[in-house]
């Protein structure tokens, strides 16, 4: 600015100086005895532009040196007195030794710095928080460690400082300085990424903690996603850093790179949308039993990751699935509306229709001695059947299987008895009449699921001959020539 101001008040008096040296100019080539007139005006518009620029220029004010750091000062002074002891004087003559130990000697400072401020910021926020009775949040910060990596950045940007400055006062090597310096920078880069990563934890587990949402990993696609952006800029720039280059030139040459980068991982890209997709509609969840036939999957999901599915079947075998599958092909989901765990059992036993029969009053007075009993599986089967069959239907052998078998359900220690038991008939076909059987199993049995599926499958197998009923097989149909089997036999 004050050079602007010199130059403005200078321009007239170079301006008039110009005019003379014209005029002075065309006078000498008209008349030669005008010359001395014509230099005696030049030099007259130069003095009077130089006694212009001197009066007007202001005087600039010498630069203030910057005050020296207190911290910078007292490490010199430290490294000079131990250079003057005679152990320092022989540090000094190996050099190797000299400067290992002085770059331990701050990252052991360092290390000190980082235990203390993690157990005063702990005792801290938890004082806070204890005082603002945020038990809650106070757990989620405990369990997802979020003040570990947050205490540690502070003590590796000082100490990278502190090494920079030996580096430059010469009291160390500068390269290795350099180096070490750029190297603790990066890990502090990559501590904030991780403290970044906690932090959002904590915001998931907080959120899917409220009352309106009450679903595990409520935000865990939003998290898993920006967690990648961060550790693609994040890691960019602490390998840039570490390698003593500016991280605009990595980022820049990874934004030019971009569409051949977009070609490469267009699989990796779908997969993070489709993870978005997912969690915002709460598709699938951690535990859900999800089937999908077309890939010989039917269990339960382990793990969910930021690209793929983890899902154990059954028979202890895992598979792991892109999670785009889920959103490109079609697949089963027995997530209960309860909110149960459990595993859906849906099956069925074929009945032969020529073995179905009213109830006469010797079978009902047999159903009634089997019910006074007091049986687990019988008690109550003849109430169930007279509701089944209605105030004016018969009752049948059928009905009474069907009671039976809700009864059995029931008592069954695997079977979840807080959500429906359902026993039903469909529709009878050329191969008989189908008997089938929704339950629920326990998530402490779904790991036995198929012995579980089997042993119920055989009860209700063999119990269909107690009731006078004859399963039906195709290959080998022996109905019409053998009679049925007794109701209830003593």
């Amino acid at each position: 600015m004050l050079t602007l101001v010199s130059a403005a008040s200078v321009l007239p008096s170079f301006v008039a100086s110009s005019i003379a040296f014209a005029q002075a100019e065309s006078a000498s080539s008209s008349a030669g005895a005008s010359q001395a007139a014509t230099q005696a005006s030049i030099n007259a518009a130069t003095e009077t532009a130089q006694v212009a620029a001197t009066t007007t220029s202001p005087t600039v004010a010498p630069a203030i040196a910057a005050p020296p750091d207190p911290a910078q000062e007292a490490m010199l002074r430290i490294v000079r007195a131990l250079e003057d002891t005679a152990f320092g004087q022989w540090l000094r003559e190996h050099e190797v030794l000299w400067n290992l130990i002085a770059i331990g000697s701050l990252i052991a400072l360092g290390f000190v710095l980082n235990l203390v401020l993690r157990r005063v910021l702990s005792t801290i926020v938890a004082r806070a928080l204890a005082k603002a009775k945020r038990e809650r949040l106070a757990a989620a910060i405990v369990s997802s460690k979020l003040l570990v990596p947050i205490a540690a950045i502070a003590p590796l940007l000082l100490v990278a400082r502190l090494v920079g400055v030996l580096g430059t006062a010469g009291a160390i090597n500068a390269l290795l300085a350099f180096n070490v310096s750029n190297v603790l920078v990066a890990i502090a880069i990559l501590r904030g990424m991780g403290a970044v990563s906690r932090f959002l934890a904590v915001a998931d587990e907080l959120y899917s903690s409220r009352p309106e949402v009450n679903r595990p990993g409520a935000l865990r696609g939003y998290r898993q996603v920006a967690m990648v952006a961060l550790a693609l800029v994040g890691g960019i720039s602490a390998a840039a850093i570490a390698v003593g280059k500016s991280p605009v030139v990595f980022l820049a040459a990874l934004g030019a790179a971009g569409a051949i980068l977009g070609v490469v991982f267009k699989d990796v890209l779908f997969s993070l949308v489709a993870n978005l997709m997912l969690t915002a509609n709460d598709a699938i969840r951690q535990g859900d039993w999800v089937e999908m036939k077309q890939h010989g999957i039917d269990g339960r999901i382990a793990e969910i990751k930021t690209t793929a599915v983890r899902v154990q079947n059954a028979d202890g075998t895992v598979h792991a699935i892109p999670i785009s599958r889920f959103v490109q092909e079609p697949y089963l989901n027995y997530r209960s509306k309860y909110g149960s765990p459990g595993r859906r059992m849906r099956r069925s036993v074929r009945v032969d229709v020529r073995s179905v029969r009213a109830l006469d009053a010797q079978d009902l007075a047999r159903l009634e001695r089997d019910n006074l009993a007091a049986s687990p599986e019988m008690k109550g089967v003849a109430e169930r059947a007279r509701q089944a069959a209605g105030a004016a239907g018969a009752v049948t052998n059928l009905c009474v299987f069907r009671a039976f078998v809700e009864r059995f359900l029931a008592a069954n220690d695997a079977i979840d008895a807080s959500l429906p038991i359902v026993v039903t008939q469909q529709e009878a076909s050329a191969s008989g009449q189908p008997v089938e059987v929704l339950c629920f199993i326990k998530p402490s049995a779904a790991p036995d699921l198929a012995s579980v599926e089997g042993a119920i499958v055989d009860r209700m197998t063999l119990a269909a001959e107690r009731f006078g009923l004859r399963l039906y097989q195709a290959p080998n149909d022996i109905g019409p020539s053998v009679p049925p089997p007794a109701f209830l036999p003593a």
